[in-house]
């Protein structure tokens, strides 16, 4: 992975690393924001996107050499990096000051920042579909057709989950509106919907069907858990929208 994106892969490390502070301030600081630490949101993406680029570098080094030194895949690696430091850094700073980044709509420089958000999360989402084409261009090996395919979808169903997620005023679709009564670590909401459990399931298409086709190396079995997968992500969004719990406490 390295070889094939250096950067993607030394921000990934920068990226667990910093998960793993913001993760203990949660331990650390008492103030709290929708029942949970401030510092929760921050850390969970930090993990997030670490282990998306570390993704998108293990799929770049699918590509051939050539390609992997390509402007295109060089330009569209810097872009996601810019984007996913963005985010990050806005919502560290949000964190700092004990105020939500996300449906943050109380003063106009928040909206301001909650559309540049949105922009920067289509530019990840974009670059992820871009990446995916270039390997399913590059051969017909399952593996190839897994991964690229699975990041096209990915990038597709989260966009789709997370344009619906953010045209609302928060994640929980009735129940409790709060993240206090929520699972341990995710926090989804146990008394009431919750679309970012459809919105972590489209996000991982990614890393499961490339792992499943890993261990049974066969396009159609590919497809196969790519088509369940895209299913499994409707299954939940509908769940969610009905205002039933994945997990009730």
């Amino acid at each position: 992975m390295m070889a094939a994106s250096p950067l993607l892969t030394r921000t990934a490390i920068v990226f667990a690393f910093l998960f793993m502070a913001a993760y203990a301030l949660t331990f650390l600081d008492a103030r709290l924001l929708y029942g949970v630490s401030p510092w929760e949101k921050p850390s969970k993406f930090f993990l997030s996107l670490a282990l998306h680029m570390a993704t998108l570098a293990w799929g770049i080094s699918l590509l051939p050499d050539e390609q992997q030194r390509s402007r295109t895949v060089r330009i569209a690696t810097s872009v996601f990096v810019v984007a996913a430091v963005f985010e990050l850094a806005y919502m560290t700073y949000q964190s700092s000051r004990g105020e939500a980044s996300h449906f943050n709509l109380s003063t106009p420089f928040n909206v301001m920042m909650y559309h540049l958000m949105g922009l920067g999360a289509v530019t990840l989402t974009g670059v992820t579909a871009l990446l995916g084409w270039r390997i399913v261009r590059s051969g017909t090996s399952p593996m190839r057709f897994a991964a690229g395919w699975s990041f096209i979808a990915s990038a597709i169903v989260t966009t789709l989950v997370a344009g619906y997620l953010a045209q609302g005023t928060g994640h929980w679709i009735g129940g409790d509106r709060t993240d206090a009564s929520g699972l341990p670590f995710f926090h989804w909401s146990t008394t009431g919907g919750d679309l970012r459990v459809a919105h972590f399931a489209a996000l991982h298409l990614m890393q499961a069907v490339p792992l499943i086709t890993w261990f049974w190396p066969d396009k159609k079995i590919a497809a196969a858990s790519l088509i369940a997968g895209i299913a499994v992500v409707a299954g939940l969004s509908a769940q969610a929208l009905m205002g039933v719990p994945v997990f009730r406490v």
